[in-house]
Protein backbone atom coordinates (compact mmCIF):
# COMPACT_ATOMS: atom_id res chain seq x y z
CA UNK A 1 0.00 0.00 0.00
CA UNK A 2 1.28 3.53 -0.71
CA UNK A 3 2.97 5.41 2.11
CA UNK A 4 0.83 8.43 3.06
CA UNK A 5 1.37 11.61 5.06
CA UNK A 6 -0.73 10.05 7.83
CA UNK A 7 1.66 7.06 7.86
CA UNK A 8 4.63 9.42 8.16
CA UNK A 9 3.01 11.21 11.12
CA UNK A 10 2.31 7.89 12.84
CA UNK A 11 5.79 6.56 12.17
CA UNK A 12 7.89 9.64 12.92
CA UNK A 13 5.78 11.59 15.44
CA UNK A 14 3.12 9.54 17.24
CA UNK A 15 5.05 6.28 17.58
CA UNK A 16 8.31 7.80 18.92
CA UNK A 17 6.29 9.95 21.35
CA UNK A 18 4.35 6.98 22.72
CA UNK A 19 7.56 4.93 22.85
CA UNK A 20 9.22 7.49 25.09
CA UNK A 21 6.15 7.62 27.30
CA UNK A 22 5.83 3.81 27.55
CA UNK A 23 9.50 2.78 27.63
CA UNK A 24 11.41 5.90 28.69
CA UNK A 25 13.73 5.45 25.73
CA UNK A 26 14.35 5.29 21.99
CA UNK A 27 13.16 1.97 20.55
CA UNK A 28 14.45 2.73 17.03
CA UNK A 29 18.01 3.18 18.31
CA UNK A 30 17.81 -0.23 19.96
CA UNK A 31 16.51 -1.80 16.75
CA UNK A 32 19.54 -0.44 14.89
CA UNK A 33 21.82 -1.97 17.54
CA UNK A 34 20.09 -5.35 17.27
CA UNK A 35 20.31 -5.35 13.48
CA UNK A 36 24.05 -4.70 13.69
CA UNK A 37 24.50 -7.60 16.13
CA UNK A 38 22.47 -9.87 13.82
CA UNK A 39 25.38 -9.90 11.41
CA UNK A 40 28.23 -10.32 13.85
CA UNK A 41 30.45 -13.34 13.35
CA UNK A 42 29.55 -16.09 15.88
CA UNK A 43 32.82 -15.66 17.79
CA UNK A 44 32.26 -11.92 18.26
CA UNK A 45 28.74 -12.60 19.52
CA UNK A 46 30.05 -15.18 22.02
CA UNK A 47 32.66 -12.74 23.39
CA UNK A 48 30.00 -10.05 23.82
CA UNK A 49 27.62 -12.48 25.54
CA UNK A 50 30.35 -13.51 27.97
CA UNK A 51 30.90 -9.87 28.95
CA UNK A 52 27.18 -9.30 29.43
CA UNK A 53 26.76 -12.46 31.47
CA UNK A 54 29.65 -11.52 33.76
CA UNK A 55 28.04 -8.14 34.45
CA UNK A 56 24.58 -9.66 35.10
CA UNK A 57 25.92 -12.39 37.39
CA UNK A 58 28.00 -9.96 39.47
CA UNK A 59 24.99 -7.62 39.71
CA UNK A 60 22.72 -10.46 40.84
CA UNK A 61 25.21 -11.58 43.46
CA UNK A 62 25.47 -8.06 44.88
CA UNK A 63 21.86 -6.87 44.59
CA UNK A 64 19.41 -9.81 44.40
CA UNK A 65 18.83 -11.86 47.61
CA UNK A 66 17.59 -14.97 45.81
CA UNK A 67 20.68 -15.26 43.62
CA UNK A 68 23.06 -14.43 46.43
CA UNK A 69 21.75 -17.52 48.25
CA UNK A 70 21.56 -19.66 45.13
CA UNK A 71 25.12 -18.88 43.99
CA UNK A 72 26.47 -19.57 47.47
CA UNK A 73 24.65 -22.91 47.69
CA UNK A 74 26.00 -23.91 44.26
CA UNK A 75 29.55 -22.80 45.09
CA UNK A 76 29.41 -20.38 42.17
CA UNK A 77 31.59 -17.23 42.26
CA UNK A 78 30.60 -14.64 39.60
CA UNK A 79 33.91 -12.80 40.02
CA UNK A 80 35.67 -15.87 38.58
CA UNK A 81 33.28 -16.27 35.66
CA UNK A 82 35.21 -16.53 32.38
CA UNK A 83 33.51 -19.38 30.48
CA UNK A 84 29.80 -19.80 29.68
CA UNK A 85 30.06 -23.48 30.62
CA UNK A 86 30.46 -22.38 34.23
CA UNK A 87 26.76 -21.48 34.17
CA UNK A 88 26.00 -25.18 34.26
CA UNK A 89 26.70 -25.18 38.01
CA UNK A 90 23.81 -22.73 38.60
CA UNK A 91 20.43 -24.50 38.88
CA UNK A 92 17.77 -23.22 36.45
CA UNK A 93 15.15 -20.80 37.74
CA UNK A 94 11.84 -22.64 37.73
CA UNK A 95 8.24 -21.48 37.84
CA UNK A 96 8.05 -22.99 41.33
CA UNK A 97 11.04 -20.84 42.39
CA UNK A 98 9.24 -17.73 41.15
CA UNK A 99 6.01 -18.59 42.94
CA UNK A 100 7.81 -19.24 46.22
CA UNK A 101 10.57 -16.60 46.10
CA UNK A 102 9.26 -13.89 43.76
CA UNK A 103 9.86 -11.07 46.24
CA UNK A 104 13.51 -12.07 46.68
CA UNK A 105 14.05 -11.78 42.92
CA UNK A 106 13.69 -8.00 43.11
CA UNK A 107 17.00 -6.15 43.22
CA UNK A 108 17.54 -4.09 46.35
CA UNK A 109 16.97 -0.36 46.00
CA UNK A 110 14.61 -0.66 43.01
CA UNK A 111 11.62 1.70 42.92
CA UNK A 112 8.73 -0.73 42.52
CA UNK A 113 6.53 1.85 40.84
CA UNK A 114 8.88 1.83 37.84
CA UNK A 115 8.47 -1.91 37.30
CA UNK A 116 5.82 -3.47 35.07
CA UNK A 117 4.10 -6.55 36.51
CA UNK A 118 2.85 -9.21 34.13
CA UNK A 119 2.34 -12.93 33.83
CA UNK A 120 3.02 -15.58 31.23
CA UNK A 121 -0.01 -16.79 29.34
CA UNK A 122 0.27 -20.21 30.94
CA UNK A 123 0.59 -21.94 27.54
CA UNK A 124 2.21 -24.89 29.33
CA UNK A 125 -0.61 -25.11 31.85
CA UNK A 126 1.41 -23.27 34.53
CA UNK A 127 0.86 -19.46 34.57
CA UNK A 128 3.79 -17.53 36.07
CA UNK A 129 4.17 -13.90 37.22
CA UNK A 130 7.08 -11.78 35.99
CA UNK A 131 8.31 -8.17 36.30
CA UNK A 132 10.11 -5.93 33.80
CA UNK A 133 12.06 -2.69 34.10
CA UNK A 134 11.44 0.04 31.53
CA UNK A 135 14.82 -0.77 29.99
CA UNK A 136 13.84 -4.42 29.54
CA UNK A 137 10.47 -3.43 28.07
CA UNK A 138 12.22 -1.20 25.53
CA UNK A 139 14.54 -4.00 24.42
CA UNK A 140 11.63 -6.47 24.21
CA UNK A 141 9.71 -4.04 21.99
CA UNK A 142 12.80 -3.48 19.85
CA UNK A 143 13.32 -7.25 19.44
CA UNK A 144 9.71 -7.69 18.34
CA UNK A 145 9.80 -4.85 15.80
CA UNK A 146 13.18 -5.95 14.47
CA UNK A 147 11.81 -9.45 13.81
CA UNK A 148 8.67 -8.07 12.21
CA UNK A 149 10.84 -6.12 9.79
CA UNK A 150 11.94 -9.52 8.49
CA UNK A 151 8.30 -10.17 7.62
CA UNK A 152 7.55 -6.73 6.19
CA UNK A 153 5.26 -6.02 9.17
CA UNK A 154 6.01 -2.34 9.87
CA UNK A 155 4.63 0.04 12.53
CA UNK A 156 2.52 1.66 9.79
CA UNK A 157 1.05 -1.66 8.58
CA UNK A 158 -2.66 -2.26 9.02
CA UNK A 159 -3.19 -5.45 11.02
CA UNK A 160 -5.77 -7.62 12.73
CA UNK A 161 -5.03 -9.75 15.79
CA UNK A 162 -6.91 -13.01 16.35
CA UNK A 163 -6.78 -13.77 20.06
CA UNK A 164 -7.54 -12.42 23.49
CA UNK A 165 -10.90 -11.87 25.09
CA UNK A 166 -13.73 -9.36 25.06
CA UNK A 167 -13.33 -6.59 27.64
CA UNK A 168 -16.14 -4.73 29.39
CA UNK A 169 -16.35 -1.23 27.87
CA UNK A 170 -14.85 1.40 30.20
CA UNK A 171 -13.20 4.76 29.58
CA UNK A 172 -9.82 3.04 29.93
CA UNK A 173 -10.55 0.21 27.49
CA UNK A 174 -12.02 2.71 25.02
CA UNK A 175 -8.86 4.83 25.26
CA UNK A 176 -6.63 1.79 24.73
CA UNK A 177 -8.75 0.63 21.80
CA UNK A 178 -8.51 4.09 20.18
CA UNK A 179 -4.70 4.09 20.60
CA UNK A 180 -4.45 0.57 19.18
CA UNK A 181 -6.61 1.35 16.16
CA UNK A 182 -5.41 4.82 15.22
CA UNK A 183 -1.73 4.75 16.25
CA UNK A 184 -0.85 1.06 15.94
CA UNK A 185 -3.44 0.53 13.17
CA UNK A 186 -4.53 -2.72 14.77
CA UNK A 187 -8.04 -4.17 14.99
CA UNK A 188 -8.34 -6.88 17.67
CA UNK A 189 -10.64 -9.82 16.90
CA UNK A 190 -11.16 -11.58 20.26
CA UNK A 191 -11.39 -15.36 20.16
CA UNK A 192 -12.97 -16.52 23.44
CA UNK A 193 -14.76 -19.06 21.23
CA UNK A 194 -14.95 -19.44 17.46
CA UNK A 195 -18.02 -20.78 15.69
CA UNK A 196 -18.57 -20.73 11.94
CA UNK A 197 -20.83 -17.72 12.47
CA UNK A 198 -18.17 -15.84 14.41
CA UNK A 199 -15.53 -16.70 11.79
CA UNK A 200 -17.83 -15.38 9.05
CA UNK A 201 -18.23 -12.18 11.07
CA UNK A 202 -14.44 -11.85 11.32
CA UNK A 203 -14.00 -12.50 7.59
CA UNK A 204 -16.35 -9.59 6.93
CA UNK A 205 -14.44 -7.41 9.41
CA UNK A 206 -11.13 -8.23 7.70
CA UNK A 207 -12.63 -7.41 4.30
CA UNK A 208 -13.76 -4.07 5.73
CA UNK A 209 -10.42 -3.15 7.40
CA UNK A 210 -8.25 -4.51 4.55
CA UNK A 211 -5.18 -5.25 6.68
CA UNK A 212 -1.76 -6.09 5.34
CA UNK A 213 -1.09 -8.38 8.32
CA UNK A 214 -3.07 -11.09 10.10
CA UNK A 215 -1.56 -12.41 13.29
CA UNK A 216 -2.66 -14.34 16.34
CA UNK A 217 -2.74 -17.70 18.07
CA UNK A 218 -2.00 -20.54 15.63
CA UNK A 219 -5.21 -22.34 16.65
CA UNK A 220 -7.33 -19.26 15.89
CA UNK A 221 -5.60 -18.41 12.58
CA UNK A 222 -5.88 -22.09 11.61
CA UNK A 223 -9.66 -22.08 12.16
CA UNK A 224 -9.94 -18.85 10.14
CA UNK A 225 -7.86 -20.43 7.35
CA UNK A 226 -10.07 -23.51 7.22
CA UNK A 227 -13.19 -21.37 7.07
CA UNK A 228 -11.70 -19.26 4.26
CA UNK A 229 -10.89 -22.41 2.28
CA UNK A 230 -14.33 -23.91 2.87
CA UNK A 231 -15.91 -20.72 1.51
CA UNK A 232 -13.36 -20.21 -1.26
CA UNK A 233 -12.60 -16.78 0.20
CA UNK A 234 -9.34 -14.87 -0.29
CA UNK A 235 -7.79 -11.73 1.18
CA UNK A 236 -5.63 -10.37 -1.69
CA UNK A 237 -4.53 -7.40 0.44
CA UNK A 238 -2.99 -9.58 3.21
CA UNK A 239 0.73 -10.14 2.64
CA UNK A 240 1.90 -11.33 6.10
CA UNK A 241 0.55 -14.00 8.43
CA UNK A 242 2.22 -14.31 11.83
CA UNK A 243 1.55 -16.74 14.67
CA UNK A 244 2.76 -17.03 18.25
CA UNK A 245 1.98 -17.99 21.88
CA UNK A 246 1.19 -21.60 20.94
CA UNK A 247 2.97 -24.29 18.98
CA UNK A 248 2.38 -24.04 15.24
CA UNK A 249 1.74 -27.54 13.89
CA UNK A 250 2.52 -28.66 10.34
CA UNK A 251 -1.16 -29.20 9.47
CA UNK A 252 -1.96 -25.68 10.69
CA UNK A 253 0.86 -24.20 8.62
CA UNK A 254 -0.39 -26.09 5.55
CA UNK A 255 -3.94 -24.77 6.07
CA UNK A 256 -2.65 -21.18 6.32
CA UNK A 257 -0.50 -21.62 3.23
CA UNK A 258 -3.51 -22.92 1.28
CA UNK A 259 -5.83 -20.12 2.47
CA UNK A 260 -3.46 -17.16 2.11
CA UNK A 261 -1.17 -18.39 -0.65
CA UNK A 262 2.17 -17.97 1.19
CA UNK A 263 4.12 -19.22 4.20
CA UNK A 264 3.23 -17.89 7.66
CA UNK A 265 5.88 -16.60 10.05
CA UNK A 266 6.12 -18.11 13.51
CA UNK A 267 7.49 -16.55 16.69
CA UNK A 268 8.35 -18.19 19.99
CA UNK A 269 8.65 -16.50 23.37
CA UNK A 270 7.26 -16.17 26.86
CA UNK A 271 5.90 -13.39 29.02
CA UNK A 272 5.71 -11.04 26.00
CA UNK A 273 9.47 -11.53 25.36
CA UNK A 274 10.49 -13.01 21.99
CA UNK A 275 13.03 -15.83 22.13
CA UNK A 276 13.18 -17.11 18.53
CA UNK A 277 11.65 -15.95 15.24
CA UNK A 278 11.19 -17.25 11.72
CA UNK A 279 12.94 -15.36 8.92
CA UNK A 280 12.04 -15.06 5.20
CA UNK A 281 14.01 -18.24 4.43
CA UNK A 282 11.46 -20.24 6.51
CA UNK A 283 14.17 -22.72 7.53
CA UNK A 284 13.94 -22.68 11.30
CA UNK A 285 13.64 -19.89 13.87
CA UNK A 286 16.57 -17.57 14.65
CA UNK A 287 17.46 -17.55 18.35
CA UNK A 288 17.43 -13.94 19.55
CA UNK A 289 20.76 -13.92 21.38
CA UNK A 290 21.30 -10.18 20.88
CA UNK A 291 19.69 -8.91 24.09
CA UNK A 292 19.67 -12.03 26.28
CA UNK A 293 21.45 -15.38 26.62
CA UNK A 294 19.51 -18.47 25.58
CA UNK A 295 20.58 -22.04 26.27
CA UNK A 296 19.33 -25.47 25.24
CA UNK A 297 20.26 -28.01 27.89
CA UNK A 298 19.67 -31.59 28.98
CA UNK A 299 18.24 -32.65 32.34
CA UNK A 300 21.65 -32.13 33.95
CA UNK A 301 21.80 -28.51 32.74
CA UNK A 302 24.48 -29.13 30.11
CA UNK A 303 24.26 -27.84 26.53
CA UNK A 304 22.82 -30.29 24.00
CA UNK A 305 24.32 -30.89 20.56
CA UNK A 306 22.64 -29.70 17.34
CA UNK A 307 19.79 -32.03 16.45
CA UNK A 308 19.11 -32.95 20.08
CA UNK A 309 16.16 -31.69 22.09
CA UNK A 310 17.01 -29.43 25.00
CA UNK A 311 15.17 -27.43 27.64
CA UNK A 312 15.05 -23.71 26.86
CA UNK A 313 16.75 -21.49 29.47
CA UNK A 314 16.81 -17.66 29.26
CA UNK A 315 19.03 -15.11 31.04
CA UNK A 316 18.14 -11.43 30.63
CA UNK A 317 20.74 -8.68 30.11
CA UNK A 318 18.60 -5.57 30.73
CA UNK A 319 16.09 -6.41 33.47
CA UNK A 320 18.01 -4.96 36.41
CA UNK A 321 14.85 -4.57 38.53
CA UNK A 322 13.95 -8.28 38.51
CA UNK A 323 16.67 -10.21 36.69
CA UNK A 324 16.32 -13.87 35.88
CA UNK A 325 19.21 -16.24 35.33
CA UNK A 326 18.65 -19.51 33.45
CA UNK A 327 14.86 -19.20 33.57
CA UNK A 328 13.35 -22.53 32.49
CA UNK A 329 10.70 -21.87 29.82
CA UNK A 330 9.34 -25.38 30.39
CA UNK A 331 9.71 -26.05 26.67
CA UNK A 332 11.95 -28.26 24.55
CA UNK A 333 13.63 -27.01 21.38
CA UNK A 334 16.01 -28.52 18.85
CA UNK A 335 19.04 -26.37 17.92
CA UNK A 336 20.27 -26.57 14.34
CA UNK A 337 23.90 -26.82 13.16
CA UNK A 338 25.75 -23.49 13.24
CA UNK A 339 25.44 -22.64 9.53
CA UNK A 340 24.84 -19.27 7.88
CA UNK A 341 21.21 -18.68 6.89
CA UNK A 342 20.39 -17.54 3.36
CA UNK A 343 18.56 -14.52 4.83
CA UNK A 344 21.92 -13.05 5.93
CA UNK A 345 21.29 -13.18 9.67
CA UNK A 346 24.12 -14.92 11.56
CA UNK A 347 22.13 -15.74 14.67
CA UNK A 348 21.81 -19.46 15.47
CA UNK A 349 18.57 -21.28 14.70
CA UNK A 350 16.27 -23.88 16.18
CA UNK A 351 14.36 -26.33 14.06
CA UNK A 352 11.18 -26.37 16.13
CA UNK A 353 9.76 -26.00 19.62
CA UNK A 354 8.31 -29.12 21.18
CA UNK A 355 5.50 -28.67 23.67
CA UNK A 356 2.78 -26.06 24.09
CA UNK A 357 0.72 -28.75 22.46
CA UNK A 358 -2.91 -29.59 22.94
CA UNK A 359 -6.08 -30.52 21.14
CA UNK A 360 -8.90 -28.28 20.01
CA UNK A 361 -12.09 -29.21 21.84
CA UNK A 362 -15.41 -29.13 19.95
CA UNK A 363 -18.74 -28.65 21.67
CA UNK A 364 -21.97 -30.16 20.28
CA UNK A 365 -23.24 -26.68 19.31
CA UNK A 366 -20.21 -26.04 17.07
CA UNK A 367 -17.89 -24.02 19.32
CA UNK A 368 -14.12 -24.53 19.07
CA UNK A 369 -12.19 -24.26 22.34
CA UNK A 370 -8.46 -23.58 21.89
CA UNK A 371 -5.57 -23.40 24.40
CA UNK A 372 -5.66 -19.61 24.05
CA UNK A 373 -9.24 -19.50 25.38
CA UNK A 374 -8.29 -21.36 28.52
CA UNK A 375 -5.12 -19.42 29.36
CA UNK A 376 -7.18 -16.23 29.47
CA UNK A 377 -9.37 -17.75 32.19
CA UNK A 378 -6.62 -19.28 34.34
CA UNK A 379 -4.00 -16.55 33.85
CA UNK A 380 -5.46 -14.13 36.44
CA UNK A 381 -5.38 -16.96 39.02
CA UNK A 382 -1.64 -17.61 38.68
CA UNK A 383 -1.15 -17.06 42.44
CA UNK A 384 -3.92 -19.53 43.31
CA UNK A 385 -3.67 -22.27 40.68
CA UNK A 386 -0.38 -24.12 40.24
CA UNK A 387 -1.40 -26.08 37.11
CA UNK A 388 -4.50 -26.88 35.08
CA UNK A 389 -5.85 -28.97 32.21
CA UNK A 390 -9.21 -29.40 30.46
CA UNK A 391 -10.12 -32.95 29.43
CA UNK A 392 -13.05 -33.62 27.09
CA UNK A 393 -14.16 -37.12 28.09
CA UNK A 394 -17.24 -37.19 25.81
CA UNK A 395 -18.74 -34.63 23.41
CA UNK A 396 -21.04 -33.49 26.23
CA UNK A 397 -18.63 -33.59 29.20
CA UNK A 398 -15.48 -31.64 30.08
CA UNK A 399 -13.45 -31.98 33.29
CA UNK A 400 -11.21 -29.11 34.45
CA UNK A 401 -8.30 -30.53 36.42
CA UNK A 402 -6.88 -27.97 38.86
CA UNK A 403 -3.81 -28.20 41.07
CA UNK A 404 -4.78 -25.63 43.73
CA UNK A 405 -2.37 -23.40 45.61
CA UNK A 406 -2.83 -22.57 49.31
CA UNK A 407 -4.93 -19.48 48.47
CA UNK A 408 -7.37 -21.26 46.16
CA UNK A 409 -10.90 -20.99 47.57
CA UNK A 410 -14.44 -22.02 46.69
CA UNK A 411 -15.05 -18.52 45.31
CA UNK A 412 -12.20 -19.06 42.84
CA UNK A 413 -13.78 -22.31 41.69
CA UNK A 414 -17.11 -20.58 41.14
CA UNK A 415 -15.31 -17.88 39.13
CA UNK A 416 -13.61 -20.55 36.99
CA UNK A 417 -16.92 -22.22 36.22
CA UNK A 418 -18.51 -18.89 35.29
CA UNK A 419 -15.60 -17.80 33.07
CA UNK A 420 -15.29 -21.18 31.36
CA UNK A 421 -19.03 -21.22 30.72
CA UNK A 422 -18.72 -17.81 29.04
CA UNK A 423 -17.11 -19.41 25.99
CA UNK A 424 -18.05 -23.10 26.39
CA UNK A 425 -21.79 -22.47 26.64
CA UNK A 426 -24.26 -24.62 28.52
CA UNK A 427 -24.52 -27.64 26.25
CA UNK A 428 -21.60 -29.47 27.87
CA UNK A 429 -21.32 -30.70 31.41
CA UNK A 430 -18.45 -29.09 33.32
CA UNK A 431 -16.74 -30.44 36.43
CA UNK A 432 -13.87 -28.78 38.30
CA UNK A 433 -11.75 -31.48 39.90
CA UNK A 434 -8.99 -30.57 42.37
CA UNK A 435 -5.98 -32.87 42.01
CA UNK A 436 -2.49 -33.12 43.52
CA UNK A 437 -0.74 -33.32 40.13
CA UNK A 438 -1.43 -33.53 36.41
CA UNK A 439 0.12 -36.23 34.25
CA UNK A 440 2.72 -34.94 31.80
CA UNK A 441 3.52 -36.05 28.26
CA UNK A 442 6.63 -38.19 27.60
CA UNK A 443 8.36 -34.89 26.73
CA UNK A 444 7.61 -33.61 30.24
CA UNK A 445 4.90 -31.15 29.19
CA UNK A 446 1.52 -30.26 30.61
CA UNK A 447 -1.12 -30.21 27.87
CA UNK A 448 -3.76 -27.54 28.41
CA UNK A 449 -6.44 -29.34 26.40
CA UNK A 450 -6.90 -33.09 25.96
CA UNK A 451 -9.69 -34.56 23.79
CA UNK A 452 -10.64 -38.18 24.30
CA UNK A 453 -13.37 -37.89 21.71
CA UNK A 454 -11.43 -37.83 18.42
CA UNK A 455 -8.40 -36.00 17.03
CA UNK A 456 -9.05 -32.76 15.16
CA UNK A 457 -7.88 -32.70 11.54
Amino acid sequence: MPFSIADAVRRHVLLPATDRWRFWGDVDARIATLEERDRWEPERLRRWQLEQLRHVLEYCSARVPFYRRRFAAAGFDPSRFDDVRQLESVPPLTKKDIREHGEDLFATGVARWTVKAGRTGGSTGVPTPFHQSHEEQAWVEAETRRCRRWEGFLPTSRAVALGGRNYRPTWKTRLVRAYVRHVRRLVPLPSPFLTDEKLDEYIAAIDDWRPEVVYGYPSAVYLLSRRMTDRGHRFPFVRVVETGSEKLFDHQRAAMREAFGFEPYDGYGGGDSPVAWECPAHRGLHVLQTSRYIEFVDDAGRAVAPGEKGRVLVTTFHNDAWPYVRYDMDDLAEPMPDEACTCGCRLPRIRCVHGRAGDILRTPDGRSITPANVTLVFGPLHDRVWAYQLVQETPERIVALVVPGPLFADADERRLVSDLRSFMGDVVGLEVRRVADIEKTPAGKHLILVSRVRPVA
